[in-house]
């Protein structure tokens, strides 16, 4: 296994983590960190279209501190945190690397041919890069697909990103021997495109199904400094960009905030992304949300999980999604939800949230009111459904990996 780290070494100054970097540390503790994995792992970083290894021990080192750093046990203070960064990457640097021919060599130990793996789109978009490195290190390569969304919605994202997305899908449709999904809904989704744009003679892609691992978010860090949790709160997680929806949780509290005396508090937890421009004008500039709607863009999940802990639900007002891992951390936190009636929530929620229309301000407008009721029966009905609900596992997604790539190892024969 050669797995691509080099994204994951990217974000690791971040609080915390995206749930594309959730995922990929996932994966990087799995065969790397842990080592539960039946077969030997490499960590590789992408320069340019060359690989290099990073060394084994160091890449172990690193990733257990960026673990510890994103779960909150690391207590981080601003004067110290810029030593803390440069510590945690001077890890990286112990130990010998192995340069692409070093790499070579040292994968001819192994009978089967070795498989390049990434868990990002990172690299993705360049599909001569990918055989290039395919063809250098005999490797099958393999990519997890997070969504279609900037292909199949681009009035959500810049241009710029739909394009390279559509570039991202060819190569993957036309590099990958196998493709793994975190959903029945990317993976209908992928197919559809593959209908859509597939050369008769194109290759055709295994894709695998495997929902990502759910764990509950530790709590012990408490609220952010300052927080009050006196007054009921909602919470919403994600991303500020076009499709989480955050317009319409900002328009519902600016019309709270005209028609109660004491709405309760929206807490919106995340990183500013893009095209998000009137969202954060409303939290920059609205007076009428000022002391009603606190923005959280660099919270550890120790903290994440403490404000989860105190809300009376979360909201998830999306248009589109391809997982949908906010919903499932909230669940598996025992917190009520109340979210888009889109595919993905379906299959990941199952009957346990409270669906509504992305569109419909009233209707979101008579949920927050009833959930912030202390006595609120939709409330109490959707906790006793959630007593059913079962978290997605890690141990069942690598369980999945495995078998893909095991029928790849079946298929490859061994090395010359």
């Amino acid at each position: 296994m050669l797995l691509d780290i080099t994204r994951l070494i990217g974000r690791a100054h971040r609080a915390g983590p995206s749930g594309i970097d959730r995922i990929e540390l996932a994966y990087a503790r799995h065969f790397l960190l842990d080592r539960r994995a039946n077969r030997p792992a490499y960590p590789v970083i992408h320069l340019g279209g060359w690989l290099f290894g990073v060394n084994a021990g160091a890449a172990r080192r690193f990733l257990a501190a960026v673990s510890a750093r994103w779960q909150g046990h690391e207590h981080r203070r601003r004067s110290g945190s810029r030593l803390a960064l440069a510590r945690l990457y001077l890890t990286l640097f112990s130990g010998h690397w192995m340069a692409g021919w070093q790499l070579r060599r040292r994968l001819r130990r192994h009978a089967l041919a070795p498989v390049y793996l990434v868990v990002s789109h990172h690299h993705l978009a360049y599909a001569g890069r990918l055989t290039a490195i395919a063809s250098a290190f005999g490797a099958r390569l393999v990519a997890f697909l997070h969504d279609l969304i900037p292909v199949d919605f681009p009035e959500y994202v810049e241009p710029a990103t739909a394009a390279r997305h559509r570039r991202i899908l060819d190569s993957v449709s036309s590099c990958c021997d196998a493709i793994i999904v975190n959903s029945q809904t990317t993976a209908a989704h992928y197919r559809h495109f593959q209908g859509r744009n597939a050369a008769p003679a194109a290759r055709t892609p295994a894709v695998h199904v495997a929902l990502p691992g759910v764990a509950r978010l530790p709590g012990g860090n408490g609220v952010p400094d300052g927080e009050a949790v006196e007054t009921p709160y909602f919470v919403i997680v994600g991303t500020i960009e076009p499709k989480k929806n955050h317009l319409l949780l900002l328009n519902l509290w600016s019309l709270l905030a005209t028609t109660l005396t004491g709405p309760p508090r929206l807490l919106v937890i995340g990183a500013r992304g893009w095209e998000n421009e009137q969202a954060v004008d409303m939290l920059e500039r609205s007076q009428r949300l000022k002391g009603l709607v606190g923005e959280y863009n660099d919270l550890d999940d120790a903290r994440v999980g403490s404000l989860l802990a105190g809300a009376r639900a979360v909201l998830l007002p999306s248009f589109v999604e391809g997982f949908g891992l906010p919903l499932a951390e909230a669940l598996a936190a025992g917190v009520p939800v109340v979210c888009s009636d889109i595919d993905a929530f379906r299959e990941v929620g199952g009957d346990v949230p409270d669906f509504l229309s992305p569109f419909d301000l009233l209707a979101w407008r008579d949920a927050v009111l009833d959930y912030a009721t202390p006595g609120s029966s939709r409330r109490a009905a959707q906790l006793e459904r959630l007593r059913d609900w079962t978290a997605p596992s890690w141990e069942t997604h690598f369980s999945i990996v495995d078998s893909a790539l095991e029928t790849l190892d079946r298929g490859a024969g061994s090395r010359q």
